[in-house]
């Protein structure tokens, strides 16, 4: 049985309609497929609309809809993926669900979602350490 990360049915009532109700998984499934977080079936099956995705020929929420046809799965994404949807994907859903049914379905809005998202898949992909300082030569032998 394939675990169900996030489905349409959850936000229609707090976002109105069905084209709304698609952005908030449809924004997040876009940038997992930027990033590669998504499955070889996935990836094999709609091989077309995910390079329409990455030429943004395609909106996030009509990829969503058009793809996954409005539930967001593990079978959808790679083990990475899926792991990171477990742990990060709650958080996310609970920061911008009220600000992204008021937003439009494009690149802009998915522009300004997407560092943060990148920034705390990059943290999750180091085990949560942050960075070593790097010194520079002409620091060497400071404290």
């Amino acid at each position: 049985m394939t675990t169900i990360i996030d489905d349409l049915d959850a936000h229609l009532a707090a976002a109105g309609s069905i084209d709304r109700a698609a952005l908030v998984p449809g924004m997040y499934f876009a940038w997992c497929v930027n990033l590669q977080l998504i499955s070889r079936q996935f990836d094999a099956a709609h091989g077309r609309e995910i390079l329409r995705l990455r030429y943004r020929e395609l909106t996030p929420a009509a990829f969503f809809l058009k793809t996954a046809h409005g539930r967001l799965t593990e079978a959808d994404l790679s083990e990475q993926g899926a792991l990171f949807a477990h742990q990060h994907y709650p958080r996310f859903r609970a920061d911008v669900s009220a600000t992204l049914y008021g937003a439009k379905d494009d690149w802009d809005t998915y522009d300004s979602i997407s560092p943060a998202l990148t920034k705390a898949y990059y943290a999750f992909a180091d085990g949560g350490r942050k960075p070593e300082r790097t010194r520079h030569w002409w620091q060497r032998g400071r404290s």
